[in-house]
């Protein structure tokens, strides 16, 4: 049997920013009164869950790795999408990039068994602290600086683009992660440049308009 490679327009970052965005407000680990109890591990497992389903709407497979938070996508061609998701804050105590994700995902062996060609892309689905002292607007410029311009200088030279996917959060004490979300944010990363995709609320009754809005407005 003749194995096909996939289209180039198919399962773009473009595509997955936008399925797991709406994805990501799917089977909620918590609502927003009684069941705030959502650990680490409960996130950790939404996520996987969130990445399964996105492969399985754009007819690829999942490959799970080291302890469910990294995964690779794969069509009949071979490896097609890299993955990595890390609980912790990208941002060390001195405002500097922490952890190996990028580079793990920058050096992925890709298994292509008849060509020699790279990943179409990688994803990194990541979290970042908000101190809680900035204005939103001041926020968003310090993301820029402190966060993607730092992604930029590593990920350049990288021969495959970046879906970069953000969670802000800040400190709430009646979380059990102790984390209250913000927003998410979506960009893509290549050349040595990146394009904001997509912002939300990361928390879906702060969407307006939705009926998860309505409800907790409504709900006596």
């Amino acid at each position: 049997m003749l194995e096909e490679k996939l289209e180039e327009k198919w399962a773009s970052p473009e595509d997955f920013a936008t399925l797991f965005q709406y994805l990501w407000y799917r089977d909620f680990p918590m609502d927003a009164k009684m069941a705030v109890g959502a650990r680490r591990v409960d996130w950790t497992i939404h996520i996987g869950v969130i990445v399964r389903k996105i492969a399985d709407l754009m007819g690829l497979v999942t490959r799970f790795e080291e302890g469910r938070k990294d995964a690779m996508l794969r069509s009949t061609d071979g490896d097609e999408i890299a993955l990595e998701w890390e609980w912790e804050d990208i941002l060390g105590k001195e405002g500097k990039l922490k952890g190996n994700e990028l580079r793990k995902l920058q050096n992925r062996k890709v298994w292509r068994p008849n060509d020699k060609e790279g990943l179409k892309y990688a994803v990194l689905i990541t979290y970042t602290k908000m101190s809680g002292e900035e204005t939103e607007q001041v926020y968003d410029e310090l993301v820029k600086v402190k966060v993607y311009d730092e992604v930029v200088k590593v990920w350049k030279g990288t021969p495959w683009p970046l879906l970069f996917i953000l969670i802000d959060f800040g400190k709430f004490e009646m979380l059990s992660s102790r984390r209250g979300f913000k927003k998410i944010r979506m960009s893509v990363f290549r050349e040595g440049n990146y394009k904001e995709l997509r912002s939300a609320p990361a928390f879906p009754w702060e969407v307006a308009g939705t009926r998860w809005s309505y409800q907790l407005k409504n709900d006596k």
